[in-house]
């Protein structure tokens, strides 16, 4: 990245290049003279009363104006705009126009005798407000925000400003956080002592209050490197929205090196008691942190316009010429906040002033709130920094702030602390100057009222639901025991007869689990998708159990064809059953087909697939196993003399094959990534199956109905 080609003068203005005479500072400084009486702290540039007015136009998001001789200036805030104004910084704001070999632009830059609306005005907006004179990175050497942010993230630890300031020009976020060290360009370039970059960071919108991975904040991170000087200016950073605000009303700002962290001017009691302002006072008491923050930032911006509109009155040579009456628009902001940013110009000095005092007084009250509370994980905090968004609240800002309704958690956190204050008002307080207070007191109370009926209702809810769980869970429990006590019995006769279960054709099971395998005959197979429909009485095991025992204990006969086909004639389910199932096995496929129509919805499969399953167990359920006497007799003369019954056989076995690779296909289907090539390639596998289960149904009905 290129470095500015030649430094800037100091006593020129950056925009207009005209030369600054300081009238002011001709009777008390003669090295001022020759300078430029105003500074833009964002963009690190020094700049004359004409084109300073034009900034002041564009809002302090985009360019931050300060008079440089007037007002409370930072040591370190200073050093860093003049370190960057007399090292170039103004090129990097207009690098095509001093680029030779770029073509493209043929702006010219104005000059000291030209109008200033619209030739200032307009190159002004050009170069600040639409950036169009920045260098821009070629296709080639395009980086995206996070690449430039992470060069942002090296570069603060270093003592080059100019990089810096380039790289926040180019779209660089100041709070970046590098989740893979954890930290943000702020607790870099804490960490390294560097100063002025926390200046330029801070400055351009870094949070001096973000955590890193550890919880630790800019400041607690200089403090352990041992750069105490940087960490208290840290801290002044953190307050120094409330620290503008009370300096604005008494001319004093807080110890921070002492423990003092708020100034609440001491004639506050003397401020308005009426109801409309108790009202006020109880709606901002109930706004949560978020919105209180940004109601802060406006009347911030408001306090500092106003400071800088007296500044300008009292030394710019045509105050009337160019002024500002209101906030301007920030286009970030929804149009509702910036109405009532621009309101705020309307408020008395009075009446702003009572505004701050509650801001103060509320911000103080939050504040001890927070030091009293137990620590939260930064995780958490950074979770909800995130919520919030860049650049503040991303929730629905088209509604007015006073409709707004604090979240459970502000009710619980200002509950206790409210009835305390009102307590202390009522002993130090007369009755007369308590009457507004008591008639704003019954709707906070009203609704801490109905927030605990709906948390004891919510409360009663899951008990009762809790009730329901265990009686579900008791009611399950009972019935494994009833299922284990059936396997064992079914296990001791079995081995008692000398029959072991293990003999039967596994090419006839169907896909079910031990519990299906068991109550098959005497209840519907049950799956995950379906309700339970309860469990048989044991008394229907003792009647299979006696069959089974009559089978193996009656006398062998004669095995002829005849006898073959009376056992198979005898145990054959009837026509209609085999119609129905088969018909919901059909249903089923149809339903699967129809899903697969819209491939985005692949979570449907396995449930289809579940239920295919289903309705071919039942199918194969009605079909009973082959007597084993029968088969160990002679498998071969078994087909040749009954062939419908080895194709009924065949079907079966291609049925209970084919539906349990669909479930497999199926759920391969499900976790199948995002590549279309292979997304066709499992629902083709899909459709294969589903076509072997229908071709192996329709053979078992062709079969059937032709024995």
């Amino acid at each position: 990245m290129a470095r500015p080609r030649h430094k800037e003068r100091s006593d020129i203005c950056a925009d207009c290049g005209t030369l600054g005479i300081n009238l002011l500072a001709f009777f008390r400084k003669v090295s001022e003279i020759f300078e430029p009486s105003w500074a833009s702290l964002n963009r690190a540039i020094l700049l004359c009363d004409e084109c300073c007015s034009i900034h002041r136009s564009l809002g302090r998001h985009i360019s931050h104006i300060k008079f440089l001789h007037k007002g409370p200036w930072s040591t370190s805030l200073l050093k860093m705009v003049r370190t960057l104004h007399d090292s170039g910084a103004n090129n990097i704001w207009e690098h095509s126009l001093l680029d030779p070999n770029n073509s493209k632009t043929s702006r010219r830059k104005p000059q000291s005798k030209d109008l200033l609306h619209p030739v200032k005005e307009d190159f002004i907006r050009a170069k600040h407000q639409q950036l169009s004179f920045i260098l821009r990175p070629s296709k080639e050497e395009f980086c995206t925000e996070e690449e430039i942010s992470r060069q942002l993230h090296s570069s603060v630890r270093t003592s080059n400003l100019e990089t810096s300031l380039r790289l926040l020009a180019q779209g660089a976020n100041p709070n970046y956080f590098y989740k893979e060290k954890g930290t943000t360009p702020l607790h870099v370039a804490a960490r390294a002592g560097q100063s002025l970059q926390i200046e330029l960071l801070i400055t351009n919108g870094g949070n001096p209050s973000i955590v890193d991975s550890s919880g630790h904040s800019p400041s607690e991170v200089a403090k352990m490197a041992g750069h105490l000087e940087l960490s208290d200016r840290l801290i002044e950073y953190m307050y120094e929205v409330t620290d503008k605000l009370s300096f604005f009303l008494c001319g004093q700002k807080p110890n921070h090196k002492a423990g003092q962290h708020l100034i609440v001017p001491e004639w506050s009691v003397e401020s308005d008691r009426s109801e409309l302002a108790f009202g006020a006072r109880n709606k901002l008491q109930m706004l949560p942190n978020h919105l209180l923050e940004e109601l802060a930032m406006d009347v911030y911006d408001e306090v500092d316009r106003r400071e800088t509109d007296a500044i300008w009155l009292s030394v710019a040579s045509l105050p009337d010429r160019c002024a500002v009456p209101f906030l301007p628009v920030n286009p970030r902001l929804s149009s509702t906040r910036n109405q009532g940013r621009q309101k705020l110009a309307r408020f008395t000095p009075k009446e702003l002033a009572t505004l701050v005092i509650d801001l103060l007084t509320e911000a103080g009250h939050r504040h001890t709130l927070a030091n009293n509370a137990p620590l939260q994980d930064p995780v958490l905090l950074a979770l909800r920094k995130e919520q919030f968004g860049k650049h503040g609240s991303q929730m629905s800002d088209d509604e007015p702030l006073y409709d707004s309704v604090a979240s459970d958690d502000d009710y619980a956190t200002f509950a206790s602390d409210n009835v305390t204050r009102l307590s202390t008002a009522l002993i130090s307080d007369n009755e007369k100057a308590l009457a507004p207070l008591a008639k704003g007191l019954p709707s906070v109370v009203e609704v801490l009222r109905k927030q605990l009926n709906l948390s004891e209702s919510t409360i009663r809810d899951l008990r009762e639901e809790i009730r329901c769980l265990q009686s579900s869970i008791e009611r399950i429990l009972e019935e494994n025991r009833e299922l284990k006590n059936m396997i064992q019995a079914k296990t001791s006769e079995a081995i008692i007869n000398g029959h072991i279960g293990g003999e039967q054709d596994p090419e006839l099971e169907p896909v079910l689990d031990m519990k299906t395998i068991i109550v098959r005959g005497n209840q519907r197979p049950t799956s995950m998708y379906e309700t339970r429909e309860g469990l048989r009485k044991p008394s229907t095991w003792n009647a299979n159990i006696n069959q089974a025992k009559r089978e193996i204990e009656s006398p062998a006969r004669p095995c002829t064809t005849q006898s073959l086909w009376e056992y198979g004639a005898a145990s054959r389910p009837p026509r209609e059953e085999v119609t129905r199932r088969t018909g919901q096995v059909t249903k089923r496929i149809q339903e699967l087909w129809n899903a697969m129509q819209d491939p985005s919805h692949r979570e449907a499969f396995v449930p289809c697939a579940e239920r295919i399953r289903v309705a071919v167990a039942e199918l194969a359920a009605i079909f009973p196993q082959t007597n084993p006497k029968v088969r160990a007799f002679s498998s071969v003369w078994w087909c040749l003399s009954n062939p419908v019954d080895e194709n009924v056989r065949s079907a079966l076995r291609q049925l209970n094959g084919n539906t349990g690779r669909l479930q497999a296909e199926c759920a391969g289907l499900q976790r199948c990534t995002s590549d279309p090539d292979h997304m066709d390639r499992c629902l083709q596998q899909v459709r294969s199956c589903a076509y072997d289960i229908a071709k192996a149904t329709k053979l078992l009905v062709t079969q059937f109905q032709a024995i």
